[in-house]
């Protein structure tokens, strides 16, 4: 069983989707799962409130990767049947995506992708389409919105 599924979501509203396509891609391998949930760092709003005190961000990022890695297990907990890792971190899902999945030698990414097209595309940028473009293994994208446009 060298087949690993490395799932990167961000704990939104429609990332059961995309964990149960990756779920079910990895059985019909009979592989394995990475859950990856990253935390974004608020790099740009931190300058912003340089008056909170470091600790203060500290405490922020520990509670949101406790939320994240409690909301994971869960998942977790509903496939016994499928061998399951958990990964939390903060940083840059862009780029510790791809960093993680090269590290565990992953098999393909899942991701999703939340359909934003232009400003909004422009301004917040594309994590899914930033992975598909510069990974190394293949990527399947689970669209977030699968009503017709």
């Amino acid at each position: 069983m060298n087949n690993k599924v490395l799932i990167a979501v961000d704990l939104s509203e429609k990332s059961a989707a995309i964990i149960e396509e990756g779920i079910a891609l990895a059985v019909k391998m009979d592989g394995s799962v990475l859950i990856s949930s990253i935390i974004p760092v608020y790099v740009d709003y931190l300058q912003s409130q340089m008056a909170l005190i470091p600790t203060q961000w500290d405490e922020i990022y520990i509670a949101q990767k406790e939320h994240a890695m409690k909301e994971l297990q869960k998942i977790k907990d509903k496939h016994p049947q499928v061998k399951i890792e958990l990964f939390v971190e903060v940083g840059n899902a862009k780029f510790d995506v791809i960093e993680k999945a090269n590290e565990v030698k992953a098999t393909y990414i899942v991701v999703g992708t939340h359909g934003r097209t232009g400003l909004s595309h422009t301004v917040m940028g594309s994590t899914a389409e930033y992975i598909v473009r510069h990974s190394t293994v293949p990527v399947l994208v689970v669209p977030m919105d699968r009503n017709e446009h």
